[in-house]
Order: structure tokens, then sequence, then C-alpha cells
């Protein structure tokens, strides 16, 4: 950074805070914010772009997630860089003025807002904000689960939302929201006036013929969404993005259902073609991985409940094929399965995936829908719209917030159970002292020692996933995302100030497999054939084994989930059932509405097990926990059907989300596709939720790890997200290494 760009951002430091000191009332003052911040964040457009649209935050502003922030945000360590930076250039008075802004950020940025509002609680408990930390839970701020009502951005456009504020702003009388909500919209139409002034100029400058056609035709949609609803595939396409952009929007919802008609009536009309409208994609595409929020970025296709199914499949179509050229770790496509979908949308899913692109990602309406309105306790029509969002955790369109911003590591409370609640890694007293081990002589007193463990922690993030919501609530009323979501405008109330219809949570769970395979071998081996004592095994687990190799074998050998074996999977299915019926008993003690769990372990799976020592189930000191709803690493070892049986006997009521991760080769893919399709096509009939499929031989890993410089486009499925394996840490790469493939 050098001089100007620092004077310039500190600049921009001083007059957003006079913005936001400027006016109290919270609605006014977000609006006021966003049309301060719209112009500063966005990036200009430059000469080969297809798609106007690209931010790049500054030092302060509002966000609903930006980095892992929340709301109202201050990053002082780049502040304190940019004024190093400008020493000797500026007054002694400018720089005190710069202080005083950080000290009042200090106190008004929301997120330490949200963990003072904790530590008043609760001022003795040491909650971790990162695995990192010790500790069997950790929490952040932020606002990530809302996916709004885009098809009705694009049938309404700007004016028809206009239109829709001032109608209930008659009906329900005037107020500070409905006044902020037509701001908010005069800023996305003025971020659409800036880029068609920039892509007009750029037209005027080129000499390039074909950039100039595009150029234009980018700068008239841009003009012309400032007017009315899109009446093109790019004007939708268009509209679409400029709106995530200013919004920070991270999800992207059902895409084939809100720009399909229009793709479909630009082909009949001859406005454009198939590759006409992949290069298109493309460019979006592009975006996508401009931005690169690899954990987020989900594209919807398929699924019941769409209102114009026959076009959304030829916009599907077009979607998948996009992936296939394209060949990134975003978009997360995804594509929602149900009995008598378009065969051929299915089988392209299917190639697709074959060839090594982990998209789409394929979830089952048949198990899904039927669950989430139990789960949620809504009606079919309002559960046609779940929407996996992030690494997998369910919303409902246009309905529901669901933020993940916590998560919970079920081996650890295991772990502290056994060690008399002592971490040996942070070296610390973390838990619960549960006293002498020989005490707990029946299995279900240790199964006891372990909820008692385990159950304050699950309290403590809960109240952290309340305050979440309430801290936010008392300073914005997410303008944006209210545009999008019942019942927001109806109610003339922001999202979290009584204006979204189903304001839902979730909490993220890691180690679950890795606890119940660990239970199940304590059981047989020292309760059942008393082979070692409970304090044995404890010595055992702390010095990794070393000494103890007959006893590790014994371990390994126990009965393990992922093997159709009804001792294990009944096991699993306990752990997991505890964890999502404690979870919603935490989420009614602290007044949430619907609180439970999601099993869709990112990388932390493998991260969060860097901090814990070897665990009953065999796993050694410091390596990776097995990942969501799969089993203990390399555990599953009686085939493909054995491994989904067991994956698809826990009851998709107890949760929002979970994933189940499955590897083939390509030549299986290849050579046996009807039957590996027939396979997979049982289990999302018959109870399984989700699949993530990779295609990826075993010898490709290990030669990216050792030749990573050969292996730059390898991409592999993580849990919640995709990612070039040869980017990915060692721990991660071993962790994925070791799953098992499946090629017969």
């Amino acid at each position: 950074m050098d001089q100007q760009q620092a004077l310039n951002e500190l600049q921009y430091v001083i007059e957003f805070t006079e913005v936001y000191k400027s006016e109290k009332d919270i609605y006014l003052r977000e609006a006021k914010c966003l049309k301060k911040q719209t112009p500063k964040i966005l990036v200009p457009l430059e000469e080969n772009d297809l798609l106007a649209g690209l931010m790049k935050h500054g030092f302060v502003g509002f966000s609903p997630q930006f980095g892992g922030l929340y709301t109202y945000y201050y990053h002082e360590d780049k502040v304190t860089e940019a004024l190093k930076e400008v020493e000797g250039i500026v007054s002694e008075e400018f720089v005190g003025k710069i202080n005083d802004i950080s000290a009042f950020w200090e106190k008004e940025k929301t997120l330490n807002r949200l963990w003072q509002r904790f530590h008043e609680k609760f001022p003795d408990v040491k909650l971790g904000a990162s695995y990192h930390d010790p500790g069997v839970a950790n929490a952040d701020g932020r606002l990530a689960g809302t996916c709004v009502d885009l098809d009705k951005l694009i049938r309404l456009g700007l004016p028809g939302l206009r239109d829709e504020i001032n109608y209930y702003r008659e009906k329900n009388g005037d107020s500070s929201f409905y006044q902020a909500l037509l701001m908010t919209l005069e800023t996305i139409s003025d971020a659409c006036a800036i880029y068609e002034q920039q892509a007009r100029a750029l037209a005027g400058t080129t000499q390039d013929s074909g950039r100039k056609k595009d150029l234009t035709s980018l700068a008239d949609a841009l003009h012309n969404i400032q007017n009315h609803a899109p009446a093109t595939f790019l004007e939708g396409l268009q509209l679409f993005w400029i709106y995530a952009v200013i919004s920070d929007l991270m999800n992207y919802g059902r895409m084939d259902v809100y720009l399909g008609d229009l793709y479909v009536q630009d082909v009949e009309k001859g406005i454009l073609d198939e590759e006409e409208a992949i290069r298109l994609m493309s460019a979006l595409y592009h975006r996508f991985i401009q931005v690169h929020k690899i954990h987020d970025t989900r594209v919807i296709i398929g699924g019941k409940g769409r209102r114009n199914e026959k076009n959304a499949d030829a916009l599907a179509m077009i979607i998948m094929e996009t992936s296939r050229r394209v060949k990134d770790v975003v978009p997360q496509l995804t594509l929602r399965y149900y009995k008598g979908m378009s065969r051929e949308v299915y089988d392209k899913a299917l190639q697709v995936n074959a060839e090594g692109t982990t998209f789409p990602i394929i979830y089952s309406d048949e198990t899904n829908i039927p669950a989430v309105m139990k789960v949620y306790d809504v009606a079919e029509e309002e559960a046609e719209r779940y929407l996996p969002f992030g690494c997998g955790e369910y919303v409902l369109e246009g309905l529901s917030t669901g933020t993940p911003n916590n998560g919970i590591n079920l081996l650890k409370a295991l772990e502290l159970t056994l060690q008399d609640g002592f971490d040996y890694y942070h070296n610390q007293q973390v838990g619960i002292k549960v006293g002498d081990l020989e005490k707990l002589d029946t299995f279900e007193k240790l199964w006891d020692a372990y909820v008692r463990q385990l159950e304050p922690w699950v309290e403590y993030v809960a109240w952290h996933k309340k305050f979440n919501y309430d801290v936010a609530a008392e300073q914005a009323g997410y303008l944006h995302i209210s545009l999008l979501m019942d019942d927001c405008i109806a109610r003339g109330k922001g999202l979290l100030n009584g204006g979204v219809r189903y304001m839902n949570a979730s909490s993220e769970i890691f180690g679950i497999i890795s606890t119940a395979d660990s239970f199940t071998a304590i059981k047989k081996l020292v309760y059942e054939e008393r082979a070692f004592t409970l304090t044995q095994l404890a010595e055992m687990l702390r010095k990794d084994f070393e000494g103890y190799e007959k006893e590790h074998r014994m371990l390994l050998n126990a009965p393990k989930y992922g093997n159709d074996d009804a001792v294990a999977d009944e096991m699993a299915q306990r752990v997991f059932n505890h964890i999502a019926d404690l979870t919603v008993e935490m989420g009614k003690k602290v007044g949430l509405n619907k609180y439970h769990i999601v099993s869709v372990n990112n990388s932390m799976s493998a991260e969060w097990g860097a901090y814990c020592i070897a665990s009953p189930c065999g796993r050694r000191a410091f390596s990776a926990m097995s990942n969501g709803n799969g089993p203990s690493i390399g555990a599953d070892k009686n085939g493909i059907t054995a491994l989904l049986n067991s994956m698809s006997k826990f009851d998709p009521e107890k949760h929002v989300g979970v994933i189940n991760n499955v590897r083939f080769t390509k030549e299986l893919f290849k050579n046996s596709y009807d039957k590996v399709k027939a396979v997979i096509t049982t289990f999302l009939e018959n109870n399984g939720v989700q699949l993530n499929i990779s295609v990826v031989g075993r010898d490709d890993l290990e030669n990216a790890m050792k030749h990573p410089e050969k292996y730059q486009n390898l991409i592999v499925r993580v849990g919640g997200f995709s990612a070039r394996f040869v980017e990915l840490s060692p721990v991660v790469q071993k962790e994925i290494l070791m799953r098992t493939t499946y090629n017969s």
C-alpha cells in the first residue's frame, strides 16, 4: 500500500464513522452507511469483463459476513499499518482522530459487542473463537445462513420491489424501515449506473468490434435493469450478480428457477444459443472464482417445487456443462434429486461428476422434504424451499435464517472424560473432573460422565448463538436481505427484528463417527471382554499406543461404522441422536426458535483433530477425525453398498444437514456406470440424504503429494467444500488420501 492509498483509506474511515455516528435509527443508519460504502467497495470494470460487479471491502464497513466478521466491522490492524505508511505526512491531530475512531469501534463493532454480551452472562467461561483454543466448543459471529428469494428479484426487478414497498408503506403506515429500504434500492440502482458508465466508456475506447459489442450489450443491460424487470437472460444474470455483490451474498439459490425462463425465452427468440449461454455462465463462474468463497458459493439446480420445471431443466443442463468446462472449486453446484426427474439432467450430473469435477453435489428430495417438514414444522410447500447453503446447512429459501456460528468437538468431550478433564495438548485443566475411572464400572456410567462433560459447552454455544442474533438485531436491519425475505416488507420489520418468517439456527458437530467408534470399542473391549481397564486405556491414549501395539490392533479391529454392522451403526445413531436432542433442548432453553445440529464438516474435522490425543477407535494422536457422517478413515471395508447402508440409518428428522463423502475410481464410473448409478439412486430413494462424489484414484493423490507442480488442477471434495488438492494443508491431504477408494 502506497502513501496515497493509505491516506485515502484512512480518510474513508473518518467519513464512514461520521456517517455511522450521525444517525441513531438502525435502519436509516444502515441505509446511509450502505450509500457511503457501495461506491467505495466496487471494483472498476475491466475491458474483458462480460458481467459487472466485484467488491473489495475497506478497513471499516457493513456486511452480513465478511472474513468471519459480521454487521459493522473495523480492522484496527489495517488502520495501524496505514498510519505507519503516512507517518510524517499527516498532522498529530489527524493521527489523534484516527486513534479516537479506533477506540470508538473497539466498543461499537458488532463482534466485540457480541463477546461482551456473552461474557456478561458467563464471565468465567473461556469459550474459544476457533479450534486452536482449548475446550470442547468454539464460536464466532456472523449472519451466513440466508438464502434470499432471488426469483422475486428477477420477476419484479428494482421497480417492482419499489412498488411493493410503497404498497405496504401505505397500508401499514410510513416508517424508517420503509424509507431505508427505498434508499437501499436506490443504492443498488446507483451501482448499476456506475458500471453502465464504465462499460460505455470502455466500449468507446476499444478497437475490437467483438468487445465493443459485448460492452455495449452490458451497458444496455445495466441501464435497463435500473428501470424495469429483466427482459433478457443477460439482464437477469446482471441484476442477480450486482445484487449479490452489493449485499455480500454468499449463496445463490435455485438459479435454474430464477433464470430458466429468460434463458429459454432468449433461445426461442434467437437472441442467444447454448454456446453463448455457456459463455455468459462462464463469465459468472469467473466472478465466483475471483470472490473465492470456497466454503459457500452454492448454486442449486433441480428439485421439487419449481414453478417452471421444463425451462429450469434446460438451464440446469447449461449450468452443469459450464461446471464441466470451467472445472474449479466454485461454485458449489448442487443438484436436488427426486423420483421422476428428468433422466437427461440426472445422467448429466453423474457424468460431470465422473470427470472429477466433484460437482454437482446430490441431495435427495425424497428424504429431505418430509424431514424438513417435521424438523422445521412447516407445510410441504415451504419444505420444498429447503436449500443447503455453505457447507450444507439447510435453510428455507426466502423464509428463514439458519446461521451456524459455532462448533462442538464430541471427540474432545470423550477425551476429557477419559483424562479427568485435563487437556494434554494444551496442558491445562479444561473440563469437569471425573475422578477415579474405575468407579465408572458400567458403560452407562461412562456414558453419563461423557454427557456431563459435554452439556455445559452445548449450552454455552446456544447462548452465544442467541446473542449473535440479539446483538445484530440491535444494530441493523440487514436491508439488502430484508428486501427478499418473507415477511419483512409485509410486516414492516427488519430481518432479525421480527421480519423474517422463521428465525432458525444450527450448530456444527465434529467427530461424531470417531466418537461413536470409540464408544463401540470401549464397550466391547473394556466392559464386555475385559481386555483392559478404563484406566489402562486412558494411559494408552496419552502415550499414543506406544508400547501397546497389541491393544492398538484390538481397538482398530473393533466394529466400525460404515460396514453395515448393526453394533457399530447403532452406537453411531446413539451418539448422533444424543447431541441432536441436546442441541434442540438447549435451543429451547435460551429462546431460539429452531436450533438443530449439522454434520457438514469442512477441513476442521482434520484440523481440530490435530489438537486431540489418540482416541479409543484406534485413531493416532493429533490426526484427523472422521469427516461429517463418513466412516473413521479407511474403516469402511465391506464395500460401497455397506457404507451407504450405514449412512442411510440416521434419522433425517434429527438434523438440518449432513454430508456423506464417497470416492470412486474413474475406471469404475466408466466401466460400470449403470451399476454405480443404480447404487446411488437406491441410496437417494431409501433414506439417503446426500452424496459428495469424488472420482479420483489414490495413485493420483499420492503423486500429487510428491509432485504438486504436475497436479495443480486436481480437485477433491474435502467435506463441506471442494479444493485443489495441492493447496490443502498436509494434515487434510493425508486425511483425504486415507479415505477408501471404491474401484469394484
